[in-house]
């Protein structure tokens, strides 16, 4: 009987602490940190941009740009005409730049030049930036700017996030984050003016087979 006893008696001892070692590693796996899911990759868009001017400036990157500003978006009329309407003129087509759900694009091309009769791009000393909804069919500029500036590309970071890429007539670049869910937009500066012989604007016309000479 003391046999069984004292074999029963190690059993229910082995037991109780065997559970509270597993009770123990549960809480200590609790108190560890998950592991943070990977940044997002860079859209194809902003690293072409990148790119192209670090090849005469290896030190630019997204991450020296600083928020300077931040605002409500404006919302004005435009007369762009919609893709797929009447007198939308296709050579404009492979410049809209589609959030990933095509329910938008971004159109800064279409105000800004035209094709003239020779095959080149000629130029408005002015560029709109149009945010088109592909469900309403409807056209609003929701920035503006003059020959100092230019939009030189965009990319989506989302449905309702837009990103604008732009440089200005020193050579200081800048980005435009667009929130249309929270009608939010933040001006990022680049603290530097950059090196290059032709701005990647010329690039990008020239990649869809564009002449800007």
């Amino acid at each position: 009987m003391n046999r069984v006893f004292s074999a029963f008696l190690f059993f229910i001892l082995f037991a109780c602490t065997d559970k509270k070692e597993k009770g123990l590693e549960n809480s200590v796996a609790e108190t560890i940190p998950t592991r943070q899911p990977a940044e997002k990759p860079l859209d194809s868009a902003l690293i072409q941009w990148l790119s192209y001017y670090q090849v005469d400036n290896p030190e630019f990157t997204k991450d020296k740009f600083r928020l300077t500003e931040t605002s409500a978006i404006t919302y004005s009329p435009s007369n762009v005409i919609v893709l797929n309407q009447k007198g939308f003129n296709e050579i404009y087509k492979p410049f809209l730049v589609f959030n990933p759900g095509k329910t938008a694009y971004m159109d800064f091309d279409s105000y800004h030049w035209i094709l003239a009769k020779d095959g080149s791009a000629s130029f408005e000393a002015d560029q709109q930036v149009v945010l088109v909804d592909l469900k309403t069919k409807t056209a609003k500029q929701i920035a503006f700017f003059g020959p100092s500036f230019r939009i030189e590309e965009a990319y989506w970071a989302k449905d309702s996030t837009m990103v604008l890429l732009g440089n200005t007539y020193e050579k200081v670049p800048f980005m435009l984050r667009f929130n249309f869910a929270e009608n939010t937009k933040q001006h990022f500066q680049y603290p530097d003016t950059l090196k290059f012989e032709k701005p990647y604007s010329e690039i990008r016309m020239q990649k869809f087979g564009i002449s800007t000479e």
